[in-house]
């Protein structure tokens, strides 16, 4: 591989240990040779931020140059220090010595202040270099009792393979709500049956200092698939090993998440993290939200490690969940203004998603917040509508959420009648739904319901 920098003066013959040249990369290294220094310095941040050494170089090498701001020696030795130190060495060379003996004790501080944030130690300690998705603090939850997920009739009588991996939180009553899809092949006919399966089944809830605690919990669904042959026999998996290993992001996003939870396409876990982790690197919106997401959820034995970055790079890239993942951060506790503005402006992009999931807490965000200035309830009922539509029909927090709709536009006959719905729908699934009906009671007595519409039952009773 030819040497990836923007700097001769500074350049080696080859680069041997820095990342595969992806296509964030390229795009802004084609933006340097044109001579537009802000935007290529703006992107190669960005990767340099997810530990891309050769991004890190380029930012030392135009820090000495001037190039997209002024001249500045010691961010750009803590730049070659940073790049360095994530694994190109041999790019870096020998003179990142010569130049640190001439800084001055201004230019130190710069130096060390950027190795502090982008080195490799500050990198790891973030989650961002060899990431830790474990936590000995808590057991996870896992599966009591789950029926299979009945065959789709809208898929046709050719009956064909299909994986869904879908996420769900697990509460300390054993119960799944709230689930998401993370992959579906192929995307459509399956994910309502997956999810149906799942509403239905019973868990072993998360357990941490001995009680139990609500957790998210990634499952799959396997559908019949012809012939017998496995995944590896479908065509979405055929060339995807090949592709993966070229360095294709989506083909590494489909690969290693399968391979988390289903063994026999023969990767091993590591391997599959690995995979993960290379396609959040190359820019892929879901991996990078898969990977802020596993580091959230763990976060209660590593606090540094909480996903933030790439939960960041993940909403900057388009990823509706990463924007509502933000957007609820910013919302809890006691917002300020412009917080509120912030998370409202991660709505709307979020609104746009066709996720089941995304959708349904847009709604409910927009619909039932306490927040006057969050609220917007014509775009939550244009939502709520597109919601309705799709395949999905089984979960009562769809209901709920075109419940609140109805209501917050002041069409409180609605509103009630798809809070009933929502109500049959939970107790046939054992749900705690006093607070459901709390909600009802509102609806019919013409006022909306302001809080958190998926809140459940501090001391929920567990379902036998």
């Amino acid at each position: 591989m030819g040497v990836r920098s923007v700097c001769a003066t500074l350049a080696v013959s080859a680069l041997s240990s820095a990342t595969p040249a992806h296509a964030d990369f390229q795009t802004a290294l084609t933006e340097y040779n044109a001579g537009h220094y802000d935007v290529a310095h703006a992107q190669f941040l960005a990767l340099a931020e997810l530990g891309d050494c050769s991004s890190q170089f380029n930012l030392g090498a135009m820090a000495l140059q001037g190039q997209g701001g002024p001249r500045d020696a010691g961010s750009g030795v803590g730049w070659l220090q940073a790049a360095a130190g994530n694994g190109c060495e041999q790019l870096v060379g020998n003179k990142v010595a010569g130049l640190t003996a001439k800084l001055s004790a201004d230019e130190s501080r710069a130096a060390a202040g950027i190795v502090a944030r982008y080195g490799r130690d500050a990198l790891h300690t973030q989650g961002i270099v060899s990431p830790d998705f474990s936590c000995r603090e808590q057991a996870p939850a896992s599966v009591l009792q789950a029926p299979a997920p009945q065959y789709p009739r809208l898929a046709g009588d050719t009956r064909r393979g299909a994986i869904v991996i879908t996420e769900l939180t697990i509460g300390v009553d054993g119960l799944a709500r709230d689930p998401e899809i993370l992959l579906a092949v192929p995307e459509t006919g399956f994910p309502a049956a997956a999810i149906e399966s799942w509403l239905n089944s019973r868990f072993v809830p998360a357990s941490r200092g001995g009680g139990p605690i609500e957790s998210r919990l990634q499952a799959k669904s396997l559908f019949a698939i012809e012939g017998g042959s496995g995944l590896s026999g479908m065509d979405a998996y055929k060339s995807a090993r090949q592709r993966a290993d070229a360095g294709d992001a989506l083909a590494g996003y489909l690969l290693g998440l399968t391979a988390t939870l289903d063994a026999s396409l023969g990767i091993s876990s590591a391997r599959a993290g690995q995979l993960l982790l290379a396609s959040a690197r190359d820019g892929d919106s879901r991996a990078q939200y898969w990977v802020g997401s596993e580091l959230r959820a763990t976060a209660v034995c590593h606090s540094q490690a909480n996903g933030a970055v790439w939960l960041r790079h993940a909403a900057d890239g388009g990823s509706a969940s990463a924007q509502l993942m933000l957007a609820t951060d910013l919302l809890n506790a006691d917002p300020s203004v412009a917080q509120v503005a912030q998370a409202r402006s991660l709505l709307e992009r979020a609104a746009s998603s066709d996720s089941f999931y995304v959708r349904k807490h847009v709604v409910a965000l927009l619909a039932a917040s306490p927040l006057d200035s969050l609220r917007d309830p014509g775009t939550a009922l244009s939502v709520a509508m597109k919601l309705a539509a799709g395949e999905i029909q089984s979960d009562p927090q769809m209901f709920e959420a075109l419940g609140a709709a109805y209501a917050a536009n002041g069409d409180f006959r609605q509103a009630s009648a798809q809070q009933q719905i929502a109500i049959r729908k939970a107790q046939s699934l054992a749900w705690n739904t006093r607070v459901m009906a709390e909600r009802l009671a509102a609806y019919r007595d013409g006022r909306p319901w302001r809080g958190d519409l998926f809140a459940q039952p501090p001391h929920a009773p567990r379902a036998n």
